[in-house]
């Protein structure tokens, strides 16, 4: 296995960097255990430990709340933590007004190591230097033999396949349809236009008073449109085929980052604006880092939640920008998708015989600082095939990671009563359940849910099964020799990338997909993109890898939180979107998540 990998490093310690001027506090800083044992030439940074965040200086002391408390340092036994933004914020400080050349350069660096491009040519040399030494003895009578990577010429092809491209649909009958969602909205409206309600919402915006000139012309911007723009000139009421949009706005007094001030407004909202179907909450980019009772944003979302109001968060900063068309853009879609619409689906490209069900399994690590340790929580959610359409279903939960099991065996037999009702399935048709799952299922995991499934649908013909672990951690790679990229301005971004939805089998049950191609790299200077893995569980009884594999590439266009693909299925997208969320909202004093099976969040896509 040949990899490459690159990292930054902060050799001046904090005591050297305050000497030049260098402010620490607020970073997260490292220091060496005196219990580590030092190896022989061991990198002297691998022996440093994340000792917690810098609060003050005191002379030559760093005081450094940890875990345990409070603790001091001697800021010469310190380091700055070598995050990217520590390392550059680090970087512009002591080089001024060469800062930008020198950034630039070290990005160039970065990327001819790490890019398609580098990547190839580096395992190139590394593979010609095996070669001159092949056949290399392993054990006495065993030599190995070192041949030229697979793919390249006179070695051993690598098979792929394309896989089909999605299409969305705008009507109920399927004949308004777009290659990209997009453009699909503008010209023919959302999938739901017809029946859609509320066609008349009304919108809460909450802010801080200082903010509220910019916000109130953000808003009219959100509601009718940029006139002129190429990306949002239609606005929210034309773009969704709405007949008006009645905003109110609470603005309030304090800090920006007081959480009591933003509950008591949220809560001002909901009294004094009567029915609300949806709040948009303006927060600041300082405000990230805050969790619980001291986040602006869980606690307004907590508030808003409890009474059934779906919540959109944009921040000031965002606001204030000049290009603010594209966010609008995207802010809008979710909107749509949180008042309960339905933006577009997706057709099945081959109608299949069977009834046929995706559930995604997604996770996420949340703890209250990077000091605590942190809880694994489990998201849920489902997508269903339905008159043809692919369709993201309202029914989603979250559950800590040690009692997942149970609450997905809840979710399944709550999902298949409701689909079964709502497609009218019927006793002489046949079921297929496919799940993607964050992680490598238990044989006995998998075995309960053909148990539970197998009891619920006794009636009907037959079941089959599909358990598809979805990730992007693993060691594979795809590289396209025959991929020039994409012009980007002056340069070009992508060279030696895959177009996106290029496939490539591994073993008999796993396949690599590309998900990210030339096109989707925001910048040249990007690293090879990393494509998604699939791994077909032994219990799987449905074992059509290619189908499973174009099904779950198709999933990554579905997302209604953004006009564009991700680079996860939105089965896993949106489990982990739930995970995450639920997770930070029960740090919230009197949160209650049985809201969302209650209210009409039921209908919402709250967690956009």
């Amino acid at each position: 296995m040949i990899g490459l990998k690159a990292r930054y490093e902060i050799e001046l310690s904090v005591s050297s960097l305050i000497q030049r001027g260098v402010s620490v506090v607020g970073r997260y800083v490292l220091t060496e255990r005196p219990d580590d044992q030092e190896r022989p030439y061991q990198d002297p940074s691998a022996r440093r430990r994340l000792a917690g965040l810098a609060e003050a200086i005191d002379g030559g002391e760093l005081i450094v709340g940890a875990e345990s408390g409070v603790t001091r340092v001697p800021a010469s036994d310190a380091w700055v933590e070598a995050r990217t933004d520590n390392f550059m914020d680090i970087l512009e400080a002591l080089t001024g007004e060469f800062y930008p050349e020198i950034a630039g350069k070290l990005n160039q660096e970065m990327f001819e190591l790490v890019g398609a491009e580098g990547r190839m040519r580096r395992t190139a040399e590394v593979a010609t230097s095996l070669v001159k030494h092949s056949p290399v003895m392993i054990a006495r009578g065993l030599n190995a033999y070192v041949g030229r990577p697979v793919g390249e010429v006179g070695a051993r092809r690598v098979e792929n396949v394309p896989l089909g491209q999605p299409v969305f649909v705008f009507d109920f009958s399927g004949e308004k349809t777009k290659r990209f969602p997009d453009q699909g909205l503008k010209e023919f409206g959302p999938f739901d236009s017809e029946a859609f309600t509320p066609k008349a919402p009304h919108i809460a915006v909450v802010t801080p008073k200082q903010f509220r000139g910019s916000v109130e012309g953000f808003m009219t911007s959100f509601r009718d449109g940029i006139k002129g723009s190429a990306v949002y000139s239609q606005g929210f009421i034309r773009k969704f085929r709405l007949t008006d949009c009645r905003l109110t706005f609470t603005a309030f007094e304090g800090s920006v980052r007081g959480a009591p001030a933003y509950r008591q407004a949220c809560l001002d909202a909901v009294t004094e604006a009567g029915n609300i179907d949806l709040a948009i909450v303006v927060t600041s980019k300082e405000q990230e880092h805050l969790t619980g009772d001291a986040s602006p944003y869980l606690v307004s979302k907590s508030a808003f939640m409890s009474h059934g109001v779906p919540v959109q968060e944009f921040q000031i900063e965002k606001i204030r920008r000049p290009d603010i068309a594209n966010p609008l853009n995207t802010m809008t879609l979710a909107c749509y998708a949180k008042l309960g619409g339905i933006p577009y689906v997706m057709t099945v490209p081959r109608r299949v015989m069977a009834q046929e069900l995706v559930i995604g399994i997604g996770s996420a690590n949340v703890s209250q600082n990077r000091m605590t340790s942190a809880q694994r929580f489990v998201g849920i959610t489902t997508v269903f095939s339905s008159d043809g359409n692919y369709l993201v279903s309202n029914i989603s939960q979250e559950a800590l990671y040690e009692e997942y099991p149970e609450a997905l065996l809840r979710a399944l037999r709550t999902c298949l009563e409701d689909v079964k009702s709502r497609n009218a399935w019927q006793s002489q048709d046949c079921m297929r359940l496919i799940f993607h799952v964050f992680k490598p299922l238990k044989d006995r995991e998998t075995r309960a849910v053909k148990s539970l499934v197998e009891d619920l649908t006794k009636e009907y013909s037959g079941v089959e099964f599909a358990f598809l672990q979805v990730g992007n951690e693993h060691d594979w790679i795809i590289l396209d020799r025959a991929s020039n990229g994409v012009d980007s301005g002056q340069s070009v971004k992508g060279k030696y990338v895959p177009a996106r939805g290029r496939a490539v089998r591994i073993s008999r049950s796993e396949m690599v997909v590309s998900v990210c191609g030339p096109y989707d790299m925001k910048l040249h200077s990007h690293g090879a993109p990393r494509p998604l893995m699939l791994k077909l569980h032994r219990e799987a009884t449905f074992t059509d890898l290619d189908y499973l594999a174009g099904q779950a590439y198709r999933f990554t266009a579905l997302s209604w939180r953004r006009p564009f693909p991700s680079r996860k299925p939105v089965t896993i997208l949106y489990s982990d979107l739930i995970a995450e969320l639920l997770g930070k909202l029960r740090e919230v004093t009197n949160w209650n998540s049985d809201m969302l099976t209650t209210s009409k969040l039921r209908w919402s896509r709250w967690f956009l």
